[in-house]
């Protein structure tokens, strides 16, 4: 499990520490600040942000918007742009690069969390695949589930899946170390999860094919790091079908 991991192109110093103070407040994680478009390349290759906070003017020869289409074309993630300009100009040249939000300053602690959530929302979406945002404002995107937890939203990569669970209205996410509940049914998590990852171990379970440890056919039960769960009989076959496929 990890927050958020933003990188803000900021380069108005006192709206830097406002930034960073309020995405502290709001429990993510705030891997870097760049003041240039040089500093935020570095940055966005070394720290592999979840999502990227831009200031349309910077200085220099290359602004937030050219900006994020070169970071874009690196890798796909949610952008937000950040900017005291609302003309119509600037606001049309932002949109060539697909914003998921756009912030006018001076903006508030509570607009800047719903822009985190409609961004990482509208990432899900619009990337299509094994994507998908879920009813309670959770999302599902290639390489992880973005869950909300203590009114933020938190990344729980799939190699950390150990189980899934459901009790028809919500799926429990179990890790070595933690749960998380989705509002979804494990029917339909099951649609969206990438193929051939997971199995389906009773009616209401699922578990992770790299992290069996064991299937004991005696006892009719997985072993995933410790952790046991019981296999129904008429899923038996088709798991031991899939661990020769995963072999």
């Amino acid at each position: 499990m990890s927050p958020l991991r933003l990188l803000a192109v900021e380069d108005d110093t006192l709206q830097a520490r406002l930034l960073r103070h309020q995405v502290q407040q709001l429990g993510y994680e705030l891997v870097g600040t760049a003041a240039t478009a040089a500093e935020a390349q570095a940055m966005f290759t070394d720290q592999q942000p979840d999502i990227l906070l831009l200031d349309i003017h910077l200085k220099g020869d290359v602004d937030g918007v050219e900006l994020a289409l070169q970071l874009l074309q690196q890798r796909a993630v949610p952008l937000i742009f950040l900017t005291s300009d609302e003309s119509r100009t600037t606001y049309e040249r932002a949109l060539k690069a697909g914003p998921f939000a756009f912030l006018i300053k001076p903006y508030d602690e509570s607009l800047l969390a719903r822009a985190l959530e409609m961004a990482v929302a509208h990432f899900a979406r619009a990337a299509g695949g094994a994507t998908a945002t879920l009813a309670d404002g959770s999302a599902l995107v290639p390489d992880a589930f973005y869950v909300r937890q203590n009114y933020q939203l938190v990344k729980v990569y799939y190699d950390d899946v150990l189980w899934l669970e459901s009790d028809d209205v919500y799926v429990s996410i179990h890790t070595i170390s933690h749960k998380y509940a989705v509002r979804i049914s494990l029917r339909q998590l099951e649609e969206k999860l990438p193929p051939n990852r997971f199995v389906r171990v009773r009616r209401n379970a699922l578990v992770q094919l790299a992290a069996i440890d064991q299937v004991d056919l005696r006892a009719n039960l997985v072993r995933l790091r410790g952790v046991e769960v019981p296999v129904g009989g008429t899923y038996r076959d088709e798991l031991l079908k899939h661990l020769q496929r995963f072999d």
